[in-house]
């Protein structure tokens, strides 16, 4: 291992755990995986996979479904009268105690649009056009009541805290053929006046599932991952020689232990690594066209 001029060892070493681990979730589904035996991921699929890709916006604070894709006839027919009780009986509605509890009808209305009569509401005109290349999922129900739970039960499946999140074990089953960035990346966005979007870190958690598998948050102010940029002093080559030989390190203590965390660490220093010149890369918009800034609406501040 070089010597370094301007750090400590043990500095550049505990500086470096930070930044790398917030740097998770490698997997190759290809020829690396296979070679290196990981637990738990499928050899093949059931079918032959299609996407390429998951895109899952995760609406915090976004339009209801009732305003939007889920018609209810009925609770229209009941606007203005009493819920009944079969809906608030035993329900912990401390905000709502002592408060008349009386149905409300959407504000809008809904139209049957496509072949497939999928019901849109009137908000969602141009949408409506695309019904027939849409699916719809009405079935996912949560007796949650609260945001935080409910939350909580759309990206893990669980009210309660500690359940892998949807992108884990997508990433866990399928894996991903990136080289240079991780399998499963987050984004949240601010609002205009600068409140952050109400999701904690901990829906995008692995669970039970091998840390490598937690989504990555790529921040939208200032350095896109913290601590992924080598220390001052410390260049390329010298921080390749570290990674390589606290790899080293890690392999030989693994054939002693067979952690499953020990094998993630591996993959978080050697991913960090090459994300220090793919994530720049990455969120460099300026090379981006005018034209497509405008096809998805990108004004400064906004995001």
């Amino acid at each position: 291992m070089n010597s370094f001029t301007h750090m400590h060892r043990r500095t550049f070493l505990s500086r470096a755990t930070y930044g790398f681990g917030a740097a998770a979730l490698y997997n190759l589904l290809g020829i690396e995986s296979r070679a290196s035996g990981m637990p738990g991921i499928l050899s093949a699929p059931h079918f032959a996979p299609k996407a390429k890709r998951v895109i899952f916006l995760s609406m915090a604070g976004g339009p209801s479904h009732l305003e939007t894709f889920d018609y209810k006839p009925v609770l229209a027919k009941m606007d203005g009268k009493p819920m009944p009780e079969s809906m608030t009986k035993g329900q912990q509605i401390a905000q709502l105690q002592g408060k008349p509890l009386n149905c409300f009808a959407p504000q809008h209305g809904f139209q049957k649009y496509g072949k497939s009569g999928q019901e849109f509401s009137s908000l969602l005109p141009l949408l409506g056009t695309m019904a027939d290349e849409l699916c719809i999922i009405r079935s996912v129900t949560s007796e949650a009541i609260n945001h935080d739970p409910a939350h909580m039960f759309m990206n893990t499946g669980s009210q309660i805290a500690g359940r892998p999140s949807m992108g884990a074990w997508t990433t866990y089953g399928l894996g991903s053929e990136s080289e240079n960035l991780p399998g499963f990346m987050v984004l949240t966005s601010h609002g205009r006046g600068g409140q952050n979007q109400p999701i904690a870190a901990r829906q995008w958690a692995s669970g039970f599932l091998p840390s490598r598998y937690q989504g990555v948050h790529l921040r939208g102010k200032g350095d896109p991952v913290m601590y992924l940029n080598a220390p001052p002093g410390i260049n390329a080559s010298k921080q390749l020689d570290v990674v390589n030989s606290i790899n080293a390190l890690n392999v030989e203590h693994n054939t002693l232990v067979n952690d499953p965390e020990i094998a993630t660490r591996i993959a978080q220093y050697e991913m960090a690594f090459k994300m220090q010149s793919s994530v720049p890369d990455l969120m460099d918009l300026a090379k981006e066209p005018k034209s497509i800034m405008d096809l998805y609406g990108c004004k400064p501040g906004d995001g």
